[in-house]
């Protein structure tokens, strides 16, 4: 799955100067253009949010059956969240080792790309490009940013799950800032930093020490924004 013809030296060259790093080309095309159509046809998606103080998942068909009030008052406590700086709202997948014959050949595929990750090849890239000798495995799900979604600015700093590297595969095409859902990053102040916009069949890769979020994807962007995103892990599975 992996690019064979990736420049490991510069990466790593680049991963070193401020411990963060956009691998274009990151996996071979056919594989990046099968996880796209799996991913805006196939993933049965969850809707992903901060609610009364605990992260909570709502099948999507649970959310088609709520009345107008009901969405209004859970809207109302995401945005609540949100505004005290703990707030996300998207829809995700989680992804697990290959599932069995039961499941369609969209999800074993799409499950496949799990244990690519946790796969010896790929660890090895990881820890060749990032210095760190330390990584055992990752944790991955795929998620869709939709009108109206957005993850606030945090770390991914979280003590017992020993995470060492976050990352994200991008698999939206021909995608403009002016849509939102950039990956911004931040000083520790909250003063803004920089922007990553998302790129088809691109790895962002950054310590989990750096400030981030997603902004806000507005009502005009044309198509959903598609990634694959977890932590590389000090931590077996």
């Amino acid at each position: 799955m992996l690019n064979p013809d990736l420049d490991r030296a510069a990466l790593a060259a680049e991963f070193a100067r401020d411990g963060r790093l956009r691998v274009d080309n990151i996996l071979a095309p056919e594989v990046a253009e099968k996880i796209r159509e799996y991913c805006l046809s196939e993933v049965p998606f969850e809707y992903l949010s901060h609610v009364d103080g605990r992260n909570v998942a709502i099948p999507a068909e649970k959310l088609q059956k709520l009345s107008e009030a009901e969405l209004a008052d859970l809207q109302n406590k995401i945005f609540t969240a949100a505004a005290g700086g703990a707030g996300f709202f998207y829809c995700g997948y989680m992804l697990e080792h290959k599932k069995g014959d039961d499941e369609s050949e969209a999800l074993n595929y799409l499950h496949s790309v799990f244990d690519f990750l946790n796969s010896e090849e790929m660890l090895g890239f990881i820890s060749e490009v990032s210095g760190r000798d330390d990584l055992k495995s990752a944790d991955a799900q795929y998620t869709r940013y939709t009108h109206g979604q957005f993850l606030t600015r945090h770390r991914d700093d979280v003590g017992d799950q020993e995470r060492r590297l976050a990352y994200v595969f991008s698999f939206s095409k021909n995608w403009h800032p002016d849509w939102g859902g950039l990956l911004q990053f931040f000083e520790d102040d909250g003063t803004p930093r920089d922007t990553w916009t998302p790129t088809f069949n691109s790895m962002s890769l950054f310590d989990i020490g750096h400030v981030h979020s997603v902004s806000y994807v507005t009502p005009f962007a044309p198509e959903p924004r598609l990634s694959l995103t977890g932590w590389f892990r000090s931590k077996e599975w």
